[in-house]
């Protein structure tokens, strides 16, 4: 069981999700000031020197107040409200029926979303113009239905951006910008990430880029093709929130995103050369479906681009920093639905002792293939398909929760109680696509829990479901007061939140939500 106390339940609501919202901030334009060196591998395997580019992008922010005004800002976007957004309506709102955003919603519709708008957008030049520099790769042409679609898009966005006169408007944050982006480019200057992603996968790229998306919520990795070679992009969303002003400022969240972004462009090609191979372990996914398409993750090759990237991140991260946690990077994988990234993680081990044989990830990648089609879902030690938290890794485990209040109790505390847990389930329905069920603790008893994931709240004492499960909690309860272990928290708001497998069904979760004030 993983416990955490906090002060009140929004906190704890905001702690739950941190990893699940990336908040917004406001980047910085230059698009093509250099400002990392590395020393990486030239062509012959020899040092080189290559430049990272940190910017906020104009292209990308075009793209995004775009969508801003569709429905792919609910999901895609920060939640936040921020400054930035602010601004965004008020300059843009009288263009809110503008055919680029009714081009994006159709495009919405037809499954043009995720990474497919970002890529597309990284094929042209700045706007108003967007002049179109690489031609549309198959996999665009594909996940657009077309390359009239494509066409059709670049030139709504072209419309939007000169009626709009978008570039006044990015000029304006500037000074914004300038900010998110010193931010980061002083946290990452004092280590080789290009150096340690291009020994890692033993080849190189034409350059290694980072976008600051003030909006975007999570990242993207497209490598676009140029004459020079192949540009990798790290598209990410910030990483927390001071104030009405989002950051971006949090180290390992960059050097996670980053690595792993980059990474995408090596692996994915690879997973899809050598497919026919990895298909023999196609039975690998079925019990990791639902968490895996929880995450926007829908077939077993997709699942695999996330195995590998994750992996390779791990080691390429452990290579950058003595101190690395990996087993405990693993596990958090693991609990995500990642169930076969521990195994992968010792092939990779025995990849990096072996380089003499392997000096390429690209040789080494057919191992893989094989060794996975040779695992067995029994073969899973039973501390990979149990849950065992954290509290963020249980949204991807089911589509719905139910949040059992306890009815032992005086009448006035229940109507506290129900307004508490009406406001968490509001707070938690707006910031992810997890439905809410509320029944009460005597309801509860007739529930079948084999398949369902339940948010107890109260205590051994006042509700009749957590009673009669007869689980030992390493909690004691008293007025006012939670002991937890050798740990005593006091205070009327204080509030416990724990997470445990589901008693009846060990790989999906249940937790316990406890108030001081709730004792009776």
């Amino acid at each position: 069981m993983q416990c955490y106390t906090v002060r009140s339940i929004v906190t704890v609501a905001l702690a739950v999700i941190v990893v699940l919202l990336a908040v917004a901030p406001d980047a910085s334009p230059a698009r093509e000031k250099p400002i990392l060196a590395g020393s990486a591998l030239d062509e012959e395997g020899g040092p080189s020197e290559k430049r990272v580019y940190v910017t906020v992008d104009p292209r990308i922010e075009l793209l995004a107040v775009v969508q801003h005004f569709t429905s792919w800002a609910s999901g895609g976007h920060i939640k936040s409200k921020t400054t930035y957004k602010s601004d965004i309506d008020d300059y843009f709102g009288d263009f809110k029926r503008h055919r680029a955003i009714a081009c994006v919603e159709s495009l919405i519709r037809a499954g043009f979303t995720h990474d497919a708008p970002v890529r597309f957008i990284l094929h042209h030049g700045d706007p108003p113009e967007l002049v179109q520099e690489s031609p549309y790769s198959d996999y665009l042409v594909r996940r657009a239905r077309g390359k009239e679609p494509l066409r059709e898009l670049a030139d709504a966005l072209r419309d939007f951006a000169r009626k709009t006169d978008f570039m006044k408007f990015y000029r304006a944050h500037s000074t914004l910008y300038s900010s998110h982006v010193a931010a980061v480019e002083s946290l990452l200057a004092d280590k080789n990430y290009v150096h340690a992603i291009e020994h890692f996968f033993g080849k190189s790229a034409a350059s290694y880029r980072v976008i600051l998306a003030p909006l975007f919520a999570g990242g993207y990795g497209p490598g676009i093709a140029t004459q020079d070679g192949l540009d990798l992009y790290a598209v990410l969303g910030p990483c927390g929130l001071r104030g009405e002003r989002t950051t971006f400022a949090c180290l390992g969240y960059l050097e996670s995103i980053i690595l792993h972004e980059w990474s995408h462009s090596f692996v994915n090609p690879l997973v899809d050369q050598y497919y026919d191979r990895f298909d023999k372990s196609a039975h690998l996914f079925e019990p990791i479906k639902g968490m895996m398409r929880r995450q926007a993750y829908p077939s077993w090759r997709i699942a695999l681009y996330e195995h590998i990237v994750r992996a390779c991140e791990i080691h390429i991260r452990a290579s950058l920093n003595e101190k690395f946690n990996t087993d405990r990077a693993i596990r958090n994988q693991e609990a995500k639905g990642f169930w076969y990234i521990g195994y992968i993680d010792s092939l990779l081990t025995a990849y990096q002792t072996h380089r003499g044989r392997y000096p390429t990830f690209d040789q080494f990648v057919p191992v893989i293939a094989m060794r996975l089609s040779e695992v067995s879902v029994e073969d899973l030690p039973e501390s990979v398909t149990t849950f065992a938290g954290p509290l963020n890794s249980i949204f991807p485990r089911t589509d719905r929760i139910y949040l059992i209040y306890p009815t032992a109790t005086e009448d006035e505390l229940m109507g506290k109680i129900r307004e508490d847990i009406e406001a968490f389930a509001t707070f938690f329905s707006s910031a992810t696509p997890v439905k809410f069920s509320t029944v009460s603790d005597r309801e509860a008893l007739g529930i079948d829990w084999q398949d369902k994931v339940g948010f107890v709240y109260g205590n051994t004492t006042n509700n009749l479901f957590l009673r009669s499960l007869k689980i030992p909690l390493p909690v004691r309860f008293g007025d006012d007061v939670i002991e937890l272990g050798t740990e005593r928290y006091e205070g009327g708001e204080i509030l416990l939140i724990s997470c445990m497998p589901n008693p009846f069904n060990r790989s999906l979760p249940f937790a316990l939500c406890a108030n001081g004030t709730w004792i009776m």
